[in-house]
């Protein structure tokens, strides 16, 4: 299931799109606290935001855990909604108290595809449940972005314009293809980016240490874009295919991957023909906010040379992140059995 969140500060017009996603037959959930707070506004002692905010996002967690949990009975392809757990955190470091300390971890489980953060509206006018004065939902806003840049998502900015070209934008911004591998790769020493991701919210994956061989009959396969790969990774054999590349830039590819037995690799590597061989030793990290996404740093023996990789579910992510990590100097359009080949080539003159 995709759950696309819908974010920005008080009066950023997040309630109208969802409505209108509504109303074209998409599976919507709308804003927890705004509930709450009309259902407390009831209560002779009620707990609300301007009371008593601890307390009051202990309850919006409650029931948007309940509420995100409930829908999945459903299985509807996908969601869209109106806040998630990650605003709280903004809320609540903006009015400086407490969140509960499972946040982070229901956040990492709640599988959270994109986030659309929307431009503040040039206008803004308080109601019943929106309190706060236009100061303070400016603070809101920002930290809100803040927050779930720390967490990693994969962040995209709704401009200003009028809700059916904002609809029209969320609606194609969710439209993307299926097994394509995106990533960008950095000539980087690791100690620096390390030292930069400590910022972030990720979490060790595991290192793989990989032995990479591509075939290839008289480089038809190179010059068409594509590879034919069989990779030993922890003892597991894949087998993978790639067509070319969509973006000169950054590796936009279809890819397929299939686990094999060893006796087939080992039948393959003697009867088709290698192209280049390489190992590589890989260190990767997930952010809590995207698990689709990998951060990894490798280092290749062949080239005694570190780099980072980035592949994520969409560019936008992969760019995201090379910011975050301050990378765009590093960048290299080079693959690794490429460099090899480079190296192996300098090497025999």
């Amino acid at each position: 299931m995709e759950k696309y969140i819908l974010t920005g500060g008080p009066g950023t017009g997040k309630t109208t799109i969802v409505h209108e996603l509504r109303k074209r037959g998409e599976i919507t959930l709308s804003e927890v606290a705004r509930e709450i707070i009309v259902e407390e506004q009831q209560k002779e002692q009620g707990i609300l935001p301007w009371t008593d905010l601890a307390r009051f996002q202990e309850l919006v967690v409650e029931r948007q855990t309940k509420l995100e949990e409930k829908i999945k009975i459903y299985r509807p392809a996908r969601i869209f909604q109106d806040r998630s757990l990650v605003d709280g955190i903004a809320y609540a470091e903006e009015g400086k108290v407490k969140f509960p300390d499972n946040l982070h971890q229901l956040i990492g489980q709640a599988g959270y595809t994109k986030v659309f953060y929307l431009e503040q509206l040039p206008f803004y006018n308080q109601d019943q449940e929106r309190k706060e004065d236009q100061e303070l939902a400016l603070r809101i806003h920002e930290q809100l972005y803040q927050v779930y840049d720390r967490l990693g998502f994969d962040i995209v900015t709704v401009p200003v314009c009028s809700i059916e070209e904002r609809v029209q934008f969320v609606l194609k911004e969710t439209q993307q293809e299926k097994n394509r591998e995106i990533e960008r790769k950095y000539r980087v020493e690791h100690h620096q980016v390390k030292e930069i991701l400590q910022r972030y919210a990720v979490k060790y994956a595991g290192t793989d240490h990989e032995e990479n061989t591509l075939y290839d009959f008289s480089n038809i396969l190179k010059n068409l874009g594509c590879v034919f790969r069989i990779r030993e990774n922890n003892s597991e054999h894949i087998l993978t295919l790639k067509g070319p590349t969509k973006n000169r830039d950054m590796t936009n590819k279809i890819e397929f991957n299939f686990s094999i037995p060893k006796t087939i690799s080992k039948t393959i590597d003697l009867l088709l023909p290698s192209s280049v061989s390489y190992s590589k030793r890989r260190e990767n990290y997930h952010p809590l906010g995207d698990q689709r996404c990998t951060i990894s740093f490798d280092y290749l023996p062949q080239l005694d040379t570190e780099f980072v990789e980035i592949e994520a579910a969409t560019e936008n992510q992969v760019l995201l992140w090379e910011k975050r990590l301050q990378l765009t100097p590093y960048a290299i359009k080079e693959s690794y059995p490429a460099l090899v080949k480079k190296n192996e080539n300098a090497n025999s003159r």
